[in-house]
């Protein structure tokens, strides 16, 4: 999807700290969402003397769902590079496989682990808690299919249902931000490495804090698609008529996020949402953020 992938997913390519400020043992855990992508068919922004009250009010609600729902990744979660991408030293690229193999190894314990927690009778009963990871993959393709049609025709409503909250604030700015008159067309042209691609690059459960100081307890799951995408845009002001130079067709690949609510109780799950796209971890954006986190709950300890 070309330049529109631009907007609709690096939101989301680092630390996270939107609309409030987060307490210590947070600062570390965000990753945040770039809003600073180039936007191929948006209107540049101009100063508006005026806005309807409607329009104002709009956006006042959207913060205020934005504040009091914010989503966080779960730490530690990774895109791992392909072999041929680690370090060529070889400390570092023995360290490297060392986090890579750790991760998977603790987001498989984790999940083992609630597993075991759902069961009624301990080991006597079937666990409650489906991660549902084979329904992953169909599930991200379809949801990528539907978000990145809503972006391109201006569907704040499948965007909604669809995204996390604050995700779905900076894809209604998108939306806000284009020309009268002007839309845009998306087209997935098709799906490219199938020898590799789609696949689940990393899957993981954990609790998130909320806003009110209660917990929620979470899956996610982050699913790498390849493929082919074509965006144009058309001014409809002039019979609907392509914009000359708008057409692009791009090979993308991209790292989805989704995520869902967990039920502390009943360990039934809500629909998965999109939280956004990360880029492949380096060897030593990975390390930093497994050390601050380390070092978060060092301090915590002590405290």
């Amino acid at each position: 999807m070309a330049d529109l992938m631009r907007i609709s997913r690096p939101w989301l390519l680092s630390p996270l700290l939107r609309g409030r400020t987060p307490s210590p043992i947070l600062f570390g855990l965000y990753r945040t969402i770039s809003t600073t992508a180039p936007r191929p068919y948006a209107a540049r922004r101009t100063p508006k003397k005026t806005r309807s009250l409607r329009s104002v009010g709009s956006k006042k609600d959207d913060l205020t769902a934005l504040q009091s729902n914010m989503t966080l990744i779960l730490p530690e979660t990774l895109v791992a590079p392909p072999l041929s991408r680690y370090p060529r030293e070889p400390s570092k690229f023995f360290k490297m496989l060392w986090l890579h193999v750790r991760a998977r190894a603790q987001s498989l314990w984790a999940v083992i682990s609630l597993k075991i927690t759902s069961q009624p009778k301990i080991f006597t009963s079937k666990p409650l808690f489906k991660f549902r990871k084979s329904a992953a993959i169909p599930t991200a393709k379809a949801l990528h299919i539907q978000m990145s049609e809503a972006l391109a025709v201006g569907d704040k409503n499948t965007l909604r249902s669809i995204c996390t909250p604050e995700l779905y604030v900076t894809l209604a700015a998108t939306i806000d931000s284009r020309p009268k008159g002007t839309r845009a067309e998306w087209e997935l042209v098709r799906y490219e490495k199938k020898w590799r691609y789609p696949r689940v690059a990393d899957r993981r459960v954990g609790y998130q804090p909320l806003h009110d100081g209660g917990m929620q307890l979470l899956k996610q799951v982050v699913v790498s698609i390849a493929s082919v995408q074509r965006i144009a845009r058309y001014d409809d002001t002039a019979g609907g008529r392509k914009i000359p130079g708008t057409e692009r067709v791009r090979n993308m690949t991209e790292h989805l996020v989704l995520q869902a609510e967990v039920d502390g109780t009943t360990f039934e799950a809500r629909p998965w949402r999109i939280w956004g796209t990360l880029s492949e971890a380096t060897y030593e954006s990975y390390k930093t953020e497994v050390d601050n986190i380390r070092a978060i709950m060092v301090e915590q300890s002590r405290s």
